[in-house]
């Protein structure tokens, strides 16, 4: 809070008279760049362009509130992020005197472009990780976006990504060494990738106590969900909010055929979780079949806290069967 407390007369001014609105925005858990850390470091870089005199206090304060709206809305899984800040924006401050031109400058964000003077500015000051960067900042930045595209398969995001970097080179010369260094790094770079598979029939605490603890240990984590063809009770992991963020695939057949898959671009870990020694008797014979399948198969074994021991998904069915919706306190949503 004592972050935002010295802009709260100013955005009061522009329709936001509580605060924890922009907390809330500014700290989902799926943002790993487009942070709090981001915004002040724009309101940083605005504050010295007034010491500067580059900019009067009328413009400081325009600056400073596109800072707060710009990316008040970052969904990775959506392409009008800018629409929706703006529209947000309005939704607030339509009536104020600089409405239209802060609704601009926020539009303006998705290609840095700007026939504004202060629309200019800012997408310049947006842009300062790419064009004034050390290669180490560079790294940490592509890290962090890294991080918010967790969702998308790596063999696609590495495509992608050296795409727009290369891109950026090329728009950016004054950075462009940097960033052909970073191109290098993304070019060679192979991520420790955990993969968690089971059938999460359904997806339950337990299960995601398991995963959270590989998000420690690996680079990524994708919850790879075993199909029976035959069964037609599935519940998709994927169909989830919890992991709506994440990368969740199903597969069918052998499990060892699709961790191959996925080698080319990454290290990949088979993730397997346990609750007690029985679990882990039956994982190690299991094991044993996926090794005589691929010999050089990594694999991790992660038991999950107590709490969550006697969860089951065979246990949750058998509630449900009992009484629709006893299962309900195991899952989450």
């Amino acid at each position: 809070m004592e972050f935002y407390a010295p802009y709260s007369s100013l955005l009061a001014e522009y329709g936001v008279t509580d605060i924890a609105h922009a907390m809330r925005a500014w700290r989902e858990p799926h943002r790993y760049y487009h942070t709090e850390a981001h915004l002040q470091k724009l309101l940083e870089d605005i504050a010295l362009l007034a010491q500067q005199g580059d900019i009067d206090q009328a413009e400081k304060e325009v600056l400073q509130v596109v800072a707060f709206f710009h990316d008040w809305v970052y969904d990775v899984l959506a392409r009008d992020n800018e629409e929706q800040s703006a529209q947000v924006f309005m939704q607030y401050a339509e009536n104020h005197p600089n409405a239209l031109q802060i609704r601009d400058i926020i539009l303006a964000t998705k290609d840095h472009q700007s026939n504004d003077k202060l629309g200019r500015i800012f997408c310049a000051l947006d842009m300062r990780v790419v064009t004034h960067s050390s290669f180490v900042q560079l790294l940490e930045w592509e890290k962090q976006i890294f991080q918010e595209y967790q969702w998308l398969d790596y063999s696609l995001y590495k495509v992608a990504r050296l795409q727009i970097l290369d891109k950026f080179r090329r728009t950016y010369p004054e950075n462009a060494q940097n960033l052909a260094c970073l191109q290098d790094y993304v070019t060679q770079y192979k991520p420790r990738i955990g993969v968690y598979a089971g059938s999460f029939n359904p997806f339950h605490f337990g299960h995601l106590n398991i995963l959270e603890k590989g998000e420690k240990i690996f680079d990524k984590v994708i919850i790879a969900q075993g199909i029976n063809p035959e069964k037609t009770d599935n519940r998709k992991a994927l169909d989830l909010e919890v992991v709506k963020y994440r990368q969740s695939e199903t597969f069918v057949g052998f499990l060892t055929d699709y961790i191959a898959q996925k080698e080319k671009d990454a290290h990949i870990t088979l993730i397997r979780g346990l609750r007690n020694g029985a679990d882990l008797d039956y994982e190690i014979n299991q094991w044993r079949f996926m090794k005589d399948m691929k010999p050089a198969l990594d694999i991790i074994f992660i038991a999950c806290d107590d709490q969550f021991e006697h969860i089951s998904s065979t246990a949750i069915k058998n509630l449900e069967r009992i009484r629709t919706g006893a299962g309900e306190k195991y899952l989450p949503k």
